[in-house]
């Protein structure tokens, strides 16, 4: 900045001299030579103040600070770009990320038993009893604990009703997250098991406890009577009968425990399921 200044004021000052020094040279010397000097210098000075007039220092570094702040407000504009392309991938894979991590530990949380859940029987289905924790995800205001009803229903927030008893852990996760998507954007719901108070068996007969007693997914014919504190001093342990529905119907199965108790044939120490009756004769 301060070399154009003085390269104007420089400039300015030597065509003031040479317009001066020709006013003042007397007319009579050396008038052939001497009258082409001064047409040359004038000339010289003419030029010089057009090339000043051209080539304004101050203009030509005005425009060449004009052109650095333009290039750098370019390279700042493509900086800002090129930071906001890689936030945007960040964003993006970090989103993925978690939409597979959460998608793995929902998976993970329904397959295995929590430190709050129970053991999820093979072919287990919900029934009337049984209390539920439904839980979506960075939402505590819908996820609580819910019991089902006699009617096979629970109730939940935004969604009132719904249908319980009948379906698998999974098929109820997603009817939970079909009525929540009314609402919701992308909910995750997982649903667990605390406590299976469906599972059932009745003890009959002539046992010391006769009554209805839970099960786990795994309780056996063994474990059953063991519950009902055990066989009366006349039971007939040979001839004990056990019924079970399927298929809409009532099957009876005779089940001799002196095998169970020699161990001549296991088999008679069967797992039982939901709703089986014992009859000890």
């Amino acid at each position: 900045m301060k070399r154009g200044i003085n390269a104007a004021v420089q400039i300015h000052r030597f065509s003031l001299d040479i317009q001066a020094w020709i006013r003042n040279t007397p007319r009579g010397l050396g008038r052939p030579y001497d009258r082409g000097e001064k047409m040359k210098k004038t000339m010289r000075v003419a030029i010089l103040v057009l090339l000043f007039s051209i080539l304004n220092p101050m203009n030509l570094i005005d425009s060449i600070e004009r052109f650095d702040r333009h290039r750098l407000e370019q390279n700042a504009v493509i900086e800002r770009l090129e930071r906001f392309e890689r936030l945007f991938n960040q964003l993006n894979q970090s989103n993925q990320s978690n939409q597979f991590n959460s998608s793995a530990w929902a998976q993970e949380i329904e397959k295995q038993p929590t430190s709050r859940g129970v053991r999820i029987p093979e072919g287990y289905l919900i029934g009337q009893g049984d209390v539920v924790e439904v839980f979506v995800w960075r939402n505590e205001q819908l996820s609580r604990q819910v019991v089902v009803r006699p009617d096979g229903k629970i109730s939940l927030p935004l969604v009132q009703d719904i249908q319980a008893e009948g379906l698998g852990v999974l098929q109820l996760r997603d009817e939970i997250t079909r009525r929540f998507e009314e609402y919701l954007e992308n909910p995750r719901v997982t649903v667990i098991v605390l406590q299976i108070n469906s599972y059932t068996v009745s003890v009959l007969g002539r046992v010391v406890k006769p009554g209805v007693y839970p099960i786990t997914g795994d309780s056996t014919i063994v474990e059953a009577i063991s519950m009902a504190g055990g066989f009366t001093e006349w039971a007939n342990k040979r001839k004990i009968t056990l019924i079970r529905e399927e298929a809409g119907k009532k099957k009876h199965y005779r089940i001799n425990y002196k095998k169970i108790e020699s161990g001549s044939d296991p088999r008679h120490n069967v797992i039982l399921r939901r709703g089986d009756t014992i009859i000890v004769p």
